[in-house]
């Protein structure tokens, strides 16, 4: 459905894209996720016509978009301030793209309807963009953009305007309306847990080399147990990254730990070695195979668990979850962690 190869884009002498490629199949929700500078809001800028491309291409259903005006596109955007009319009623926010098509008033009302339905504000079509809380003025976004039945929808930071709470109720909601249209969708996000919340596949973006580069796509599953290189391992979740070398069977740490390991999926120049923290425990004291040493750095409550900041082989920290009945060492102690058996994983220090 949606195809882009090798985008390259220059503003003076900064490269934020150099060669970035991702495509999106029919009904699939793509997110484009990486730090800041990274490129993924240049990437949806030229898809969406607000920007051009040094080179490569957009295409959308085999149809070339690159010379192709915004409007022309048959794309949908939600942007990250939402852009509502605020002298224009909800109804009349929502019909703004029917009106510029041209569609007749009786038909447009019967949309409106839809989509209200659809984004659950029934009843609040005479209300403006100021009466709404920012949830529901996110949810006139959507429906706005989704009135025009586009073949993609590209959202723009989705959810970021609003507070931790309403943000995770509103990953939910969002993700059904998705399911339920089956619209092709591009997300450009910082946040990971959205990301994974939202999308089927995620582009991990990166400036590497000097230039916004995808790092890896796939499932949110794929890219956080199977990372291409350091940076997605640590930039997808919480990570425990040891130096050291790769041997038959297993991984040597820098301090001469010994850890069996899953063999790296590509052969690379240098690897290191990731584990999760979910993947560690406390274990007895002592040395030996799959036993890291830590020294405590100090603790911190979380609501639900205690959050124990960890420096492993005097060098790696790691923060690890543990229950508030658990006894919880001091600054300063010494402790030894079990990594479980088959969590380790040799991954490539770059991406390939």
């Amino acid at each position: 459905m949606l195809e882009i190869q090798n985008l390259t884009r220059r503003f003076g002498a900064s490269l934020a894209l150099d060669g970035a490629s991702l495509d999106a199949g029919p009904a699939e929700v793509v997110a484009l996720l990486g730090p800041s500078g990274c490129g993924k809001t240049t990437t949806l800028r030229i898809v969406a016509g607000f920007e051009s491309a040094d080179s490569g291409s957009v295409t959308l259903a085999g149809r070339d978009l690159i010379r192709l005006a915004p409007h022309q596109r048959d794309i949908g955007l939600v942007f990250q301030d939402y852009a509502l009319f605020p002298h224009m009623s909800v109804a009349d926010n929502i019909a703004y793209g029917l009106r510029r098509r041209g569609m007749a008033k009786p038909e447009r009302s019967r949309r409106v309807t839809e989509m209200l339905d659809l984004v659950r504000l029934s009843g609040l079509d005479a209300r403006r963009p100021t009466q709404l809380s920012g949830g529901q003025q996110q949810r006139v976004a959507l429906a706005r953009a989704l009135a025009i039945d586009p073949r993609l929808l590209l959202l723009d930071e989705p959810l970021s305007n609003l507070d931790a709470k309403l943000r995770h109720t509103l990953q939910g909601e969002l993700r059904g309306i998705l399911t339920r249209i089956g619209t092709t969708t591009l997300i450009v996000t910082h946040d990971q847990e959205e990301a994974m919340a939202l999308a089927d596949r995620i582009a991990i973006m990166a400036q590497q080399g000097g230039g916004g580069r995808v790092l890896q796509i796939g499932t949110p599953r794929e890219v956080y147990e199977q990372p291409a290189c350091r940076f997605v391992a640590e930039f997808l979740g919480s990570a425990l990254w040891l130096e050291g070398r790769t041997e038959p069977g297993g991984f040597v740490t820098s301090a001469g730990t010994r850890l069996a390991c899953a063999p790296p999926r590509r052969m690379a120049r240098a690897h290191g070695l990731l584990i999760r923290p979910e993947a560690l425990r406390p274990g007895p004291p002592g040395e030996g195979e799959n036993l890291l040493p830590a020294q405590v750095l100090g603790s911190r409550y979380r609501g639900a668990a205690i959050l124990l900041d960890l420096l492993v082989e005097d060098r790696a920290p790691v923060s690890l979850a543990l229950p508030h009945d658990a006894g919880i060492p001091s600054p300063g102690e010494r402790l030894t962690l079990a990594v479980q058996p088959g969590a380790c994983l040799a991954v490539p220090v770059e991406a390939g």
